[in-house]
């Protein structure tokens, strides 16, 4: 068959992919098909937001349009917790829920159920490699369906994760990003290992290679896995994407987090003694229904307090099941400005936190060349202009001579 794949939605969702990707290739399937010509369509759909919803249903009906003798199966979150939608949508679609997700290429092609927790090779032409090691939430946030939509907490074990990684590296990658829905609650069902003992058992891994995680709650960097990390020395990316969703701790409590703005500054700064330079990322909602406009003053001046280095913003959505959705919201005006308010704050923070490199010596990923330069990650996430073209996937020292924006400029050495 000649198969396209679309992938809305998080990194978790895209590793997943790439991994039926490949089992379909590996089955004789052409796997880079454009919608139109394709005979099978696979849609992993995400359901984090109502403009998520919109996005995939559009996708759905534009394909069905163009090529109604396609088989379009659709999985992912929306699958999951919509399949009506998704049915007056698309009335002939196959629908697999995420639990259903794996062996998708096993009910289409009658091949071998795999259970494999999707590993990778990264035969799919990036300069960084995406395992999944850990799936599912249990938390109860108030405004989040993930906890519906892969409630099963499930770990790669510990072992099957080293070698899919070791397979990584010795294919030449020479930075591998973990990946989960909620990573720091890795638990491998074989050993009773936890993230901490993954971590040291993949920087024993033979290789020159780097290690970063997606995201991770704050709460869940533990002493045992901080120590881990901070003796890893290059082995690890100093990076981390802390989801902390409000900057109020009226908001925070309103919205079921596990922690408020006094816990979430303390394990910043333990951050900070720890990794010096570290990038330290955030997602952060704007306009929730119970977000007063002091309690949005608060949060801005939070943030800046803290000098995260950047942010990734959401505008409220309500979504369908959840506490918040039964709230009544702020008026979309509100919730636009107060978006955009935090989205300059965004590019205030990557700029400063750019700027803070000047004079340094790093070492970067090259991830692509343009125009003759080669464009490269920062171990702390900062996009890197080099002067020059480079190889992508190659890790290179470069020393920061300007910055434009949040991103720097430097010098290959």
């Amino acid at each position: 068959m000649k198969i396209h794949f679309k992938t809305v939605g998080c990194r978790v969702n895209q590793v997943e992919t790439e991994s039926l990707r490949e089992k379909f290739s590996a089955l004789g399937h052409q796997a880079d098909a454009g919608p139109e010509d394709a005979d099978l369509v696979v849609v992993n759909t995400c359901s984090v937001t109502s403009k998520a919803d919109r996005d995939c249903l559009a996708f759905l009906r534009k394909t069905a349009a163009a090529n109604p003798k396609a088989v379009i199966a659709v999985t992912g979150c929306l699958a999951t917790l919509e399949p009506g939608k998704i049915l007056a949508a698309v009335p002939g679609a196959v629908l697999f829920t995420n639990k259903e997700k794996e062996n998708i290429p096993a009910r289409l092609c009658g091949s071998p159920a795999s259970g494999d927790f999707f590993p990778v090779t990264g035969s799919y032409g990036r300069a960084r490699a995406f395992v999944k090691v850990q799936d599912g939430c249990n938390l109860k946030c108030a405004y989040c369906l993930v906890n519906l939509a892969r409630s099963e907490l499930k770990s790669k074990p510990l072992e099957s994760a080293a070698a899919e990684v070791q397979r990584l590296v010795g294919s030449g990658f020479s930075e591998i990003v973990l990946c989960g829905t909620r990573l720091g609650i890795y638990n491998c069902h074989k050993t009773g290992a936890r993230l901490s003992d993954l971590m040291a058992r993949l920087f024993a891994l033979k290789g020159d290679f780097r290690l970063r995680f997606s995201s991770i709650e704050s709460g869940e960097l533990t002493p045992e896995l901080l120590k881990v990390l901070s003796s890893a020395g290059p082995r690890f990316c100093d990076y981390f994407h802390l989801p902390l969703q409000a900057g109020s701790d009226k908001v925070l409590k309103d919205m079921g987090r596990m922690y408020d703005t006094g816990a979430y500054r303390a394990k910043v700064e333990q951050l900070r003694l720890l990794f010096p330079g570290a990038g330290i990322y955030a997602d952060i909602i704007a306009g929730y229904p119970s977000e007063t406009g002091e309690d949005f003053e608060t949060a801005l001046k939070f943030v800046r307090d803290i000098a995260l280095s950047g942010l990734h913003v959401f505008s409220f959505s309500a979504r369908p099941g959840t506490r918040a959705a039964a709230l009544k919201p702020l008026p979309p005006k509100t919730v636009a400005a107060r978006s955009s308010a935090m989205r300059a704050l965004d590019l205030e923070l990557r700029a400063a936190f750019a700027a803070s490199m000047l004079g340094s010596e790093t070492t970067v990923l090259a991830l692509k060349n343009k125009e003759g330069r080669a464009l490269a990650l920062a171990s702390n996430f900062v996009t890197v202009e080099l002067d020059g073209p480079a190889k992508p996937g190659a890790l290179l020292r470069c020393r920061v001579i300007a910055a434009r924006g949040g991103v720097c400029l430097a010098k290959a050495l």
